[in-house]
């Protein structure tokens, strides 16, 4: 099965345990969440960001939404897959990360997970990237 492709959106909050979480899950997981983005593109970060391609066994495990726009361009969410915070919580702990399955599952309540580019859905949300300044 090939690899499928998700823009992963976790609140600022939620963005270190988030890291943690992926890295439990090997390399791959090493190294996300690290892309700042506000209302504003200034600082402090409000969410985080990654993005690319998964394992589809990973993709199984995470919550995910399909947006669409209707005639006025507003975004209308379709179908929700809600991922499977009990297995999450269950191989974190396993290989030495504590947490609980209210846990895993309140960092989904609070995540975006789509299909959609990336600019897609930090416009879909009203995020920016958060770019440094710029030294002259």
């Amino acid at each position: 099965m090939a690899d499928v492709f998700r823009s992963l959106i976790v609140t600022a909050a939620d963005a270190p345990t988030s890291r943690s979480i992926a890295e439990c899950f090997g390399p791959g997981g090493v190294g996300m969440w690290t892309t700042g983005l506000s209302a504003s593109g200034l600082e402090p970060a409000t969410h985080y960001i990654s993005t690319g391609y998964v394992p589809p066994q990973y993709a199984a495990m995470s919550p995910c939404t399909a947006w669409t726009q209707d005639e006025n361009g507003d975004w209308v969410e379709g179908d929700t897959y809600p991922g499977d915070a009990a297995m999450v919580a269950a191989y974190a702990t396993e290989v030495g990360l504590t947490l609980t399955t209210a846990q895993v599952q309140g960092i989904f309540d609070r995540s975006d997970v789509s299909e959609q580019a990336p600019f897609v859905a930090m416009g879909r949300m009203g995020l920016q990237l958060i770019n440094p300044p710029i030294d002259i």
